[in-house]
């Protein structure tokens, strides 16, 4: 399983983390949403249908609550912050993604790519109809400094 791979892996880090060291995860938290404004006015809005389909920020946020339950670390820190990423068109927000998905080898759901495409063609047509937007996309990501427990 998943969530047992990170755990390992988490278990591992702790024993060759020096007694001073310190373990710094990031991840998103929260489903991708596009955005489309007009000065300062939301246009459109959505999520990404394509988020966290294999469910592995969810398997990591149970990996770390399993080895902080087990005592292996302590928080000493914790932060939530907005990853953005603009683009000028949908297009090219698309093609950003699609470079940064470029080595995943999983094959995509049909409903899930039919839902991207959707969203991607009605944010086109707002972009066609407002000129003076602008198209995001928007990542909550948690940061967490851990550190061994040597209690």
């Amino acid at each position: 399983m998943i969530v047992e791979g990170m755990v390992h892996a988490l278990e591992e880090i702790q024993r060759l983390l020096q007694l001073d060291g310190r373990l710094i995860d990031i991840h998103p938290i929260r489903d991708g949403m596009i955005k489309i404004l007009q000065q300062g006015d939301l246009l459109f809005t959505s999520t990404d249908p394509g988020y966290d389909t294999d469910g592995s920020i969810k398997h990591a946020d149970k990996a770390f609550e399993d080895v902080i339950q087990r005592g292996l670390y302590l928080i000493e820190g914790r932060e939530e912050f907005e990853v953005i990423t603009y683009a000028s068109s949908a297009g090219e927000l698309r093609s950003y993604w699609e470079k940064y998905e470029a080595y995943n080898d999983e094959p995509k759901d049909d409903a899930i790519v039919a839902g991207q495409n959707d969203i991607y063609a009605k944010a086109n047509e707002i972009m066609k109809n407002a000129p003076l937007a602008e198209i995001s996309y928007h990542e909550t990501v948690r940061i967490t400094r851990l550190i061994p427990n040597t209690r």
